[in-house]
């Protein structure tokens, strides 16, 4: 059985937070066998198409999270790129705004894309109820799938 993998998307400057948010998710869903997959740790340095994998990464999820900040706002092509695979694929999102308030997206929503506009938003303090969805969720698909 392979193990649950989560897709963890976030703008390059939240690496350390997306490291720790990882750390995070693993640990709380280590009995489930989770695996958060990031960028910074997972991606194979040898690949020469990062949007290819990033692409079967995406697909390969159990369920994305897509931590947004105003980096990802000023040059988040790839999580937007991301963000559309997700939905392509059907992939559950959970999207943590970290540095940002929701009136902020609308306020400056030019460049940003509509499914993100319409989605359910987290305060990054609110994190660990994201976690505990994550945990119904998987739960709910090994139940479905066994």
């Amino acid at each position: 059985m392979t193990r649950p993998q989560i897709f963890i998307s976030y703008a390059g400057h939240e690496a350390f937070e997306a490291s720790l948010l990882q750390y995070a998710v693993e640990t709380l869903l280590a009995d489930l066998g989770v695996v958060a997959w990031t960028f910074q740790r997972d991606q194979a340095r040898s690949q020469k198409e990062i949007a290819a994998s990033l692409r079967t990464q995406v697909r390969s999820s159990v369920a994305t999270i897509f931590l947004v900040s105003p980096a990802t706002i000023d040059g988040g092509s790839t999580q937007w790129m991301e963000l559309a695979y997700a939905d392509a694929f059907g992939i559950p999102t959970f999207v943590i705004l970290h540095h940002l308030a929701y009136a902020d997206l609308l306020r400056n929503n030019e460049g940003v894309p509509p499914l993100l506009l319409s989605s359910q938003c987290n305060a990054a303090s609110d994190w660990r109820h994201i976690v505990a969805d994550l945990r119904r969720l998987i739960h709910g698909e090994e139940t479905h799938n066994g």
